[in-house]
């Protein structure tokens, strides 16, 4: 024999299941861009954190498949101007490339040139879309970037010209499993979080078909650039 709570429960249950496959009972209000924002930066050290940080030096070790030995990368990034410097290096090679005031340089292994023009705009192309400085900005309630929340896991970023800036696919959570720039949906995983002590970031990266990963060893962030950061020579 059925216990008359039971009966009266299951019954309950009967009726919502009935309401919610009919549509009668209101549907919570769709997640909002600038509320799945809030969810990214809560989920990296919140918004306090990232509004501080005008610079970081990121060293991760990277892996690609054509290459026999992983190497170091290191980023210098100013967010307040496209300034830049990379440095990838091992005991076989030595890259280094540096962006500022509109002109950069290489150096490969020793050799170095000017970069051209068409290159200095992918490099600042690269440092407008970094996604650090996204969140640097989205931090700043930057008026010139809007959020868009697209589905149920995807958060978008668009300039006032309507281009898209970067995509994020975040967990429930806020924390982002992918990541991608401009136009292209060929995104990059990302790890679970990790943290310096001030904010936190993906620990890890990887493309989707294999062909790079990293780990991140160093993350340094900071309100002001250091003075000893050379932006112009390689």
């Amino acid at each position: 024999m059925t216990h008359p709570a039971l009966s009266r429960s299951s019954f309950g249950k009967s009726l919502l299941c009935a309401a919610l496959c009919l549509g009668l009972l209101p549907s919570l209000p769709a997640e909002t861009g600038t509320e799945r924002a809030e969810r990214l930066l809560a989920a990296l050290g919140g918004r306090e954190a990232w509004a501080r940080v005008n610079f970081v030096h990121v060293e991760a070790v990277h892996d690609q498949l054509n290459l026999r030995d992983p190497f170091t990368n290191r980023i210098w990034n100013d967010f307040t101007s496209p300034r830049v410097r990379i440095e990838a290096q091992n005991d076989a090679i030595d890259r280094r490339r540096v962006i500022a005031d509109g002109v950069g340089s290489a150096s490969r292994d020793g050799v170095k040139r000017p970069l051209l023009a068409e290159e200095v705009a992918n490099e600042t192309k690269w440092w407008e879309a970094n996604i650090y400085r996204t969140l640097h900005r989205l931090a700043l309630r930057d008026p010139e970037l809007r959020a868009e929340a697209v589905g149920e896991y995807r958060l978008e970023i668009f300039l006032p010209d309507g281009r898209r800036l970067n995509w994020f696919l975040l967990n429930p959570r806020g924390e982002p499993h992918q990541f991608g720039t401009w136009d292209s949906e060929q995104g990059g995983a990302m790890g679970p979080p990790a943290s310096n002590g001030s904010v936190k970031y993906p620990a890890w990266g990887a493309m989707p078909d294999g062909s790079w990963r990293y780990v991140i060893r160093k993350f340094e962030t900071a309100e002001t650039v250091p003075a000893e950061v050379d932006f112009k020579n390689p």
